[in-house]
């Protein structure tokens, strides 16, 4: 995803759809409007406005760093940064090649902290000799979809593997999607993680759609010169 992933959702079709607890956003914009009820001597009984704010903050376009939706078990949804903080390195480690978890000791401990990160696309960077072309990945249907992910109560990592054939020509990595049927097992902590190993690999070809962005004239702006971060 080339250090970037899309949530784009209305927060109450997306608790409706994956039947999420929401009491941890809401405890936050309790306490965000709390603070601003006490600067301003006054205070609301309705948050539902905080709310949708709360979730917006997590919504649009992710970097690493960047506060994050994760579903822990329970359907419960909390608030993680992107990236793991591993010492020695500079930058946060965003990703997790599937095939090695169980032998790296930075995703070894963290094998039965399992959660699922929400998105509605990833980003990746074609390369054509020197230039780079922008791919946005999605459903057919832009419908949200779950990252298979690893957490340890601040950060949050996503798993990656071989990419479908689809878009296979756009980089050799793609996250681990994790489909409905799998959701319960996946986030289920008394399931060992030898037992689910199976749910992480390249989706069928026919649910993966991507566009790739016309060029344009070159500039110096963000999108120039990503990190492949998927390489890792």
């Amino acid at each position: 995803m080339c250090s970037r992933f899309d949530l784009n959702s209305d927060i109450r079709a997306f608790q409706v759809q994956l039947g999420l607890n929401m009491e941890d956003i809401r405890r936050i914009a309790m306490q965000d409007e709390n603070r601003t009820a006490n600067a301003n001597d006054e205070l609301r009984d309705d948050v539902s406005d905080d709310l949708d704010a709360a979730f917006e903050g997590l919504t649009g376009t992710r970097r690493p760093t960047d506060p994050t939706a994760v579903i822990l078990p329970g359907q419960k949804v909390a608030i993680r940064s992107w990236g793991l903080t591993v010492p020695g390195l500079n930058s946060p480690m965003i990703n997790a090649r599937a095939e090695t978890l169980r032998e790296k000791p930075t995703f070894r401990p963290l094998l039965e902290r399992r959660c699922l990160i929400p998105a509605t696309g990833w980003y990746e960077w074609r390369k054509d000799g020197t230039a780079k072309h922008k791919n946005r990945i999605t459903l057919p249907d832009h419908q949200p979809f779950l990252f298979a992910g690893l957490e340890n109560g601040r950060e949050a990592t996503i798993i990656t593997c071989a990419p479908s054939p689809a878009i296979a020509h756009i980089h050799n990595r793609m996250p681990a999607i994790i489909g409905p049927n799998h959701i319960a097992p996946w986030l289920d902590p008394m399931i060992g993680f030898e037992d689910l190993g199976h749910m992480l690999g390249p989706l069928p070809d026919h649910i993966l759609a991507w566009h790739e962005e016309t060029p344009g004239p070159q500039t110096s702006g963000p999108d120039r010169n990503q990190i492949d971060l998927f390489s890792k």
